[in-house]
């Protein structure tokens, strides 16, 4: 039996998230200058994602609360990890990225799922 191919896993959620998806941005904010009075700055990193609402079942009022978004971020073209002191830019909304989990069989990021609240 032959193995499971991820890398086409991976194809298949950046075809399907760049089809049904929106272009948007992961925004990280980057210091510059002496490390004593640093210059915060945010630079965009352009990104396809697809923007979901959360099911209510879902909804526990600590992790996940009423008006989040789920978004699944394709790894296509995307040059950086996503991390939690990012923002999500949806839109021209920007939202705290509450929780950042890469689906990762066998080592390979299918796409980043993420649950972002503005």
């Amino acid at each position: 039996m032959a193995p499971f191919d991820y890398a086409r896993a991976r194809s298949t959620a950046e075809r399907l998230i760049a089809k049904f998806g929106q272009v948007g941005a992961i925004r990280r904010m980057t210091a510059s200058g002496p490390s004593y009075d640093p210059t915060l700055t945010p630079v965009d990193y352009p990104c396809t994602l697809v923007d979901l609402d959360i099911d209510e079942r879902t909804i526990d009022g600590t992790l996940i609360m009423r008006g989040d978004r789920m978004v699944y971020l394709s790894t296509a073209g995307l040059g950086i990890v996503p991390e939690l002191s990012d923002k999500v830019m949806i839109g021209d909304v920007e939202h705290a990225v509450v929780s950042v989990q890469p689906l990762q069989p066998a080592g390979t990021v299918v796409m980043w799922q993420i649950i972002a609240r503005k």
